[in-house]
């Protein structure tokens, strides 16, 4: 559904679509780029749109906006949550908003296991069989990061109960997340921008 999506019919539909609406727009003017020249993803994809989760969420006032639209994808499927996270770092600022506006715990998935100490994989709150979890991501292409997040996440016996990015600028995310049983709510797409999908 689409954030000009106008069949609603709960408050919290109403107000997840709401959200969804003002987070579209932080996107399009603060971290949406057209570029002249094309320029290559981290998929290995290119492309001539730019754009920049991080930048369009660097104030806090935009921060918190994008992670109440998180909590209202929860909301909206009445899927309650003790933590949520994902793969640093593109997770990490809106994990950790997220679990300021819902006082649910944060994590955070490294690329690889510490080489020391306790070599863990994942910092912050402690996940096991009773833990539900939201996995959040920036920008998505492939849903590489999504992924690998989810498996670090399921080897600790949690319960990943819904994924949500920022962008998602393809179909491959949502095909991927579905193929593994995962609700997936993306707060923004290809579509919504109007730019070409990738992936």
């Amino acid at each position: 559904m689409s954030p000009s999506s106008q069949s609603h019919d709960t408050p919290a539909a109403e107000r997840a679509a709401d959200l969804r609406r003002r987070v579209l727009e932080v996107v399009r003017q603060r971290g949406y780029v057209r570029r002249e020249e094309a320029f290559q993803l981290s998929s290995g994809d290119w492309s001539h749109d730019y754009v920049d989760g991080k930048r369009a969420l660097a104030s806090g006032a935009e921060l918190r906006l994008a992670a109440e639209a998180v909590v209202a994808q929860a909301e909206e499927r009445d899927l309650p949550f003790d933590a949520v996270g994902g793969l640093t770092m593109g997770a990490d600022p809106l994990g950790h908003a997220v679990a300021v506006v819902s006082g649910a715990q944060w994590f955070s998935v490294r690329k690889e296991a510490k080489a020391h100490g306790r070599q863990k994989l994942i910092e912050g709150a402690e996940l096991g069989p009773s833990t539900a979890v939201v996995v959040v991501e920036d920008v998505v292409t492939t849903g590489r990061s999504l992924l690998q997040a989810l498996d670090a996440v399921e080897a600790t016996g949690a319960r990943t109960v819904l994924a949500v990015t920022l962008l998602d600028r393809g179909d491959a995310a949502g095909r991927a997340l579905a193929d593994r049983g995962v609700t997936y709510a993306p707060l923004a797409t290809y579509r919504d921008l109007g730019i070409q999908p990738i992936g």
